[in-house]
């Protein structure tokens, strides 16, 4: 999600981030039925009963759930309807919502702000099943301030190869950053390290996501203008939101790119761009689909055909399917 003040004056272009990637095709999400508006998608397969639960920025961490991964998905709630008890101004929105499964119990780690703030915060709720009205708030993890390297948005846990967990976050400014966690998962341990940096101004990296698939970790993440868009006034074309990748054998990185370009260094291989009804795709996540054994590409995309053209009102669910054949992840129909 954007976070910094002036959209309309914000990106001169990824240049060496795009280079190369403009003639490059990509697959139509997966068709869906009862979707509703979705931003910064996080999706995850409970596994006693095989149910399907996606979890979005605003309506205070809202909550979707479907049978099946075409739908019909319906909305039944929210994580957090009482607000963040982070005494922080945006406590009452919640953003980027990250779930996954540990311990027994099911994490969301989540964060409060408000657009081109740094007054930022990175909180963790839990639950047992997902459902809405089960999920107990433990408050603040990890935050920012003005003035800091980093904006504390946009979180993703994922466990290093040492079996300890790691919180990857960051939203412009010096983009991408790491903090390793204590094993309790609700506290840091040390200082926040850079993993990834885009040098073109105004730094526009957010939404990190990292995924273990064979020897690698690989380091996802969004770049360009997210949302606030108006039809007859766009960004240059390649300026809005896409999804490059980095890979390494650590989950702390050094994290590079399909040419050996370290993501410290304006680095990226793309992953997927605007094409045909998506326009700027991103706030992307993954997860493995027990019935097809596939990994599923999640994010979010601003449908051109909609009856407001490129509005964030009917930002959508992309799903599909990963390719992970050449080393690198590819995406496919599902």
């Amino acid at each position: 999600m954007f976070h910094v003040l002036g959209l309309s004056a914000m990106l001169l272009g990824l240049l060496a981030l795009i280079s190369g990637s403009i003639a490059a095709s990509f697959p139509d999400p997966l068709p869906l039925s009862g979707s509703a508006f979705i931003h910064d998608p996080s999706l995850v397969q409970r596994a006693s009963d095989g149910k399907y639960y996606l979890f979005t920025t605003h309506n205070k961490g809202g909550i979707l759930t479907a049978t099946n991964l075409a739908g019909p998905w319906t909305s039944v709630g929210s994580i957090l309807p009482s607000d963040s008890v982070i005494n922080l101004p945006g406590r009452d929105d919640i953003w980027a919502p990250d779930v996954s499964f540990h311990n027994g119990q099911y994490y969301a780690y989540y964060a409060v702000s408000t657009f081109g703030s740094q007054n930022s915060a990175i909180g963790l709720a839990t639950s047992s099943s997902m459902d809405p009205g089960t999920w107990t708030d433990h408050g603040q993890v990890f935050a920012s301030t003005t003035g800091n390297a980093y904006n504390a948005i946009d979180p993703n846990l994922v466990i290093d190869e040492h079996g300890s967990p790691v919180l990857t976050f960051g939203s412009f400014w010096s983009d991408i950053y790491q903090v390793n966690l204590a094993s309790n998962l609700q506290s840091v341990s040390g200082s926040p390290v850079q993993v990834s940096f885009n040098s073109t101004s105004p730094q526009p990296e957010e939404g990190a996501f990292v995924w273990k698939h064979g020897s690698f970790y690989y380091l996802f993440f969004s770049s360009g203008t997210c949302c606030g868009f108006v039809a007859n006034n766009l960004p240059p074309a390649g300026d809005e939101y896409k999804v490059f990748v980095g890979r390494s054998s650590s989950a702390h990185g050094p994290f590079v790119d399909k040419s050996g370009r370290d993501l410290r260094q304006t680095g990226g291989t793309l992953v997927l761009a605007s094409h045909g009804n998506v326009y700027a795709p991103g706030g992307q996540s993954i997860f493995t689909d027990s019935k097809s054994g596939k990994d599923i590409f999640v994010y979010h995309y601003i449908p051109v055909n909609s009856p407001q053209p490129y509005s964030d009102t009917y930002a959508s669910l992309g799903l599909n399917a990963i390719d992970w054949s050449s080393g690198w992840p590819v995406l496919t129909s599902i």
